[in-house]
């Protein structure tokens, strides 16, 4: 039978967590035979390889080893290269799917063709199916207040320096609503929702290898991802951005498909020796395109997330099309020529 979707994980010593989101793969509603699974193990130094191989998946499942880490993105691509699908989603191996995770992504795709669809901004819906002696205060203070609530808190995991599951695969096959007991809500600020709801400008913003599905053939002709980027630098963003200049549109699904396994925050410490994303995007397209000018304000990912509300109303102010003053028009000019003096080019070049 045709394989319609290729689900593509990266992962990096995420073993215990990752066994969890291939468990809950086998409670998918999408029929079994149309769709596969492919591990990126991005040389990892856990057991994650060791669980892998023990793992009887009833799924088509490929793992590719990596013998040192490399990346997300060469992670990615290698997953890409392996697909079978003519779809392919993205997610992260502690990205704990519902049953219904790929029957959503279909109905989205069969609707609206040349369509990425993410699962920003309702994929971050936090649950705690771990606890870790590394968690901070903070984090085992969250963990505590959550698992309190139904019962399943013990204060032995305060003084354990091992890390502790709260429930198994086996258990979580049983009963999917097991999740139910262990979920802590949404962190993402509602000022930033609301900018992931709104696409009218900078849509690409969308494209968060979190949860998001798109037609392989698309990704082919956007090149993949840029190698050059490590974790922490965008990636994912500088190839939403190639994706939305080659007409591909951006839309959040409007519904939680699934769950991020809380983790200590100092494992995804990101590797500060990076080229900025803007960087590589300027190389390619220049300087003339706003987006991509005022990018250069923030020098990572990390750094544009805390501020994208600021950096969409500005690129709203200065869409002509919503101004019709001449006055306001000259302005928008004259930060553009600024910027592009900045960036070293003549602040003469028409745009």
């Amino acid at each position: 039978m045709k394989v319609d979707y290729s689900i593509v994980i990266p992962t990096y010593n995420r073993g215990a967590q990752l066994l969890l989101t291939l468990a809950a793969f086998e409670l998918q509603t999408f029929p079994r035979q149309r769709f596969e699974l492919i591990i990126v193990d991005d040389g990892s130094t856990d057991d994650t390889c060791r669980l892998l191989q023990g793992y009887n998946a009833p799924y088509a499942l490929q793992l590719i080893a990596e013998k040192r880490r490399s990346g997300p993105a060469r992670a990615r691509n290698r997953g890409i290269k392996a697909a079978r699908g003519s779809r392919i989603i993205f997610c992260d191996a502690d990205y704990l799917v519902r049953p219904d995770f790929i029957e959503i992504h279909h109905r989205c795709h069969v609707r609206k063709p040349k369509t990425a669809f993410s699962g920003v901004p309702y994929c971050y819906e936090r649950v705690y199916t771990r606890y870790f002696p590394d968690f901070s205060p903070w984090e085992k203070k969250q963990m505590q207040r959550v698992l309190e609530r139904t019962g399943l808190w013990q204060e032995r995991f305060l003084a354990d320096n091992k890390a502790i599951d709260i429930f198994t695969p086996a258990e979580l096959r049983r009963d999917f609503s097991i999740v139910n007991g262990v979920r802590g809500g949404n962190l993402l600020p509602a000022a930033l929702k609301k900018e992931f709801l709104r696409t009218d400008v900078a849509p690409w913003l969308l494209f968060i290898t979190r949860c998001v599905s798109v037609e392989k053939e698309y990704l082919e002709q956007a090149g993949g991802f840029n190698e050059r980027l490590v974790r922490g630098a965008g990636e994912d963003w500088e190839l939403g951005y190639r994706l939305h200049r080659l007409g591909v549109a951006f839309r959040s699904i409007p519904r939680v498909t699934g769950f991020h396994q809380e983790h200590p925050h100092s494992y995804r410490t990101p590797d500060r020796n990076f080229i900025p994303f803007y960087c590589v995007l300027q190389e390619e397209f220049g300087c003339t395109d706003p987006e991509l000018l005022l990018l250069s304000l923030w020098e990572s990912s990390d750094d544009l997330w805390r501020e994208l509300p600021a950096y969409k109303n500005a690129l709203r102010l200065l869409q002509k099309r919503e101004f019709r003053s001449p006055r306001v028009k000259d302005v928008a000019a004259l930060l553009l020529k600024a910027c592009r003096r900045l960036a070293g080019e003549p602040a003469e070049r028409n745009g």
